[in-house]
């Protein structure tokens, strides 16, 4: 399980850099590296808590990270679309509008393999909490 999120966690950086050319298209004059770094924070959850052979915690924080990286992920991308549907800019740079949105979307299938890790995660957690029925004659 863990190789897998590790793997599927290159995605969200390959969106990360997908999103950081989507709002250098609206921010021209903001340095590139600023808006990247603000980006990575799903990536360097899943990829930090990924790299161990075992969960640095519980699977219920574990499940939480996971939701979180996702979650940023979502607002970020629905933010900048958003941006880019009202504020309609100007192509500034050679890098199209979009390809940014393909590499987005591309960072945003690796959701198939973090929900799917919650999923598991969560039936963990209720088999580990469920008491078993005692029955009585």
């Amino acid at each position: 399980m863990m190789s897998r999120l590790h793997v599927a966690s290159w995605a969200l950086l390959v969106g990360a850099a997908g999103q950081c050319k989507l709002y250098g298209i609206l921010f021209p004059r903001f340095p590139s590296w600023i808006i990247f770094v603000a980006l990575l924070p799903p990536w360097f959850t899943v990829y930090t808590i990924s790299f161990c052979r075992r969960a640095p915690f519980g699977s219920r924080r574990f499940r939480h990270c996971l939701i979180f990286a996702m979650c940023w992920y979502a607002v970020m991308t629905l933010v900048g679309e958003t941006l880019h549907v009202v504020f309609r800019t100007a192509q500034v740079e050679a890098f199209p509008h979009v390809l940014a949105q393909v590499l987005t979307y591309v960072g945003a299938l690796s959701f198939i393999v973090f929900i799917r890790t919650c999923r598991v995660l969560r039936s963990n957690e209720n088999a580990r909490t469920s008491t078993p029925e005692v029955g009585i004659d």
